[in-house]
């Protein structure tokens, strides 16, 4: 499983924030050469600060209802959920929950009188803190300012996020048990913070020196708040007396 938006995330926020920034090739030292071709567009609308309120308070109370089931406490449908809508389209499959969600005032735009849209990006994952699912979501709201409801959800793409063939891989290389105890070290990190976190494991390999790499994410997010943190670090795993070593590379 290789998650071709996530990596594309991954990959964006490695690149260098001077990157592209440097002098023009044809000024001279020390001076700037300023080129304006006609008049500057005019700055897109501000976004109004209720309709991002509307979307973000709209998918924490889809989290905090995924986090009820998940330990098995009573939950009533959000109250600003669309008609029809089931439990595993507002938490997730059955087993895991809304774990990080994330979107872009660009994204929210009139659809209409008293109404607009937005485009949202939700992750999930299990008990043990492993992302099972991702999506993005097409959200509908009706009403006026400070009193929008969700009339319209409608899941755009999906992925499900099997790490089988990362099984197999290990027992080709028969390296199992490194893998085993990476996937401990990850679910370990979930536990006992007020965070929302979650990993996924999309690969893993044999080095000539014996040592193994277990390519992985790490996200991390906080409740109720949109967006997350990706860490792509790879975890490297040594044999030390016999006993497996798990560290970051």
């Amino acid at each position: 499983m290789r998650p071709a938006s996530l990596a594309l995330l991954v990959l964006v926020a490695a690149v260098p924030a001077f990157a592209g920034a440097g002098p023009a090739l044809d000024a001279p030292t020390g001076s700037a050469t300023e080129i304006r071709l006609g008049q500057a567009p005019p700055p897109p609308p501000a976004v109004d600060p209720s309709r991002v309120n509307a979307v973000e308070q709209f998918l924490a109370a889809r989290q905090e209802g995924s986090a009820a089931r998940a330990t098995g406490r009573a939950v009533k449908l959000a109250a600003m959920a669309p008609r029809g809508a089931t439990a595993e389209e507002l938490y997730g499959p059955k087993g895991a929950r809304l774990v990080a969600f994330d979107f872009k005032n660009e994204s929210v735009e009139s659809a209409g009188p008293g109404r607009f849209q937005a485009t949202a990006f939700l992750l999930f994952a299990d008990e043990a803190g492993q992302v099972v699912e991702s999506r993005d979501e097409l959200l509908v709201f009706a009403g006026t300012s400070g009193a929008w409801t969700c009339v319209s959800r409608q899941t755009t793409a999906s992925m499900s996020w099997d790490s089988g063939g990362v099984l197999d891989t290990a027992v080709s290389l028969g390296v199992s048990d490194e893998l085993r105890q990476a996937r401990a070290h990850l679910r370990d990190w979930t536990i006992g913070r007020r965070q929302r976190l979650a990993y996924s494991v999309s690969d893993v390999a044999k080095e000539r020196n014996g040592r193994v790499v277990v390519q992985c994410l790490r996200f991390t997010a906080d409740p109720g708040r949109r967006g997350f943190g990706v860490d792509s670090a790879p975890l490297v795993l040594t044999r030390d007396g016999g006993k497996l070593r798990v560290e970051s590379n």
